[in-house]
């Protein structure tokens, strides 16, 4: 065989070889699953921040007053204080404590225990400006005591709505309860709260 003839055969022999690798190439990855491509860049997408809840200082003045029917009626005055925490959809939450402001007194003599403090659980929900809030008992000091004035007899019923638009530092609200004792007299209540933002 002609030595042109031999060198022609081989250079066909190598551009099919070379044809044929690159074929292959071009379909297969050369990074398997679990090896990361050096001349790859990572596009990372930013997490977008979650808006944080806001924090208030709760402050209130409670006058409470127990009114029976057979005459006379007893009072007590109570200072709260405690936070309230906002979340970003509106709902509330948060702690007090109620603390006796002055000696209970009745118009007639008794001898019943007063509470002189009590533990308030707060919850609420804050739409279009306006914070609604509510109370319960969590607790009272004296275990086992009776409020004399009635106030533990409207706390259920005290839901003050306080004016809060957006950028609001502090906020106020009023409320008024009277309600029956279930024997032809009455518990009453009036609460002064103020909220001011951490």
């Amino acid at each position: 065989m002609p030595k042109p003839l031999k060198v022609g055969i081989w250079v066909v022999v190598f551009a099919l070889c070379a044809g044929v690798g690159a074929f292959v190439a071009s379909r297969s990855n050369p990074f398997p699953p679990g090896v990361e491509d050096p001349g790859a860049h990572q596009t990372l997408t930013p997490t977008p921040t979650q808006p944080a809840p806001t924090a208030w200082d709760l402050t209130m003045h409670v006058d409470s007053q127990h009114t029976l029917h057979e005459g006379g009626a007893c009072h007590s005055d109570w200072d709260v204080s405690g936070t309230v925490e906002i979340q970003p959809n509106g709902e509330a939450s948060g702690v007090g404590d109620a603390k006796l402001a002055a000696p209970a007194s009745c118009d007639f003599a008794q001898s019943q225990v007063q509470t002189k403090e009590l533990r308030l659980v707060i919850t609420g929900d804050r739409a279009a400006g306006v914070l609604k809030l509510s109370f319960s008992e969590g607790g009272r000091t004296p275990v086992g005591s009776q409020d004399l004035g009635g106030f533990t007899n409207t706390l259920h019923f005290i839901h003050p709505a306080v004016k809060l638009p957006a950028g609001a530092q502090r906020g106020h609200a009023t409320t008024k309860v009277t309600r029956s004792d279930g024997d032809l007299g009455s518990y009453s209540s009036t609460s002064d709260l103020r909220l001011a933002s951490q």
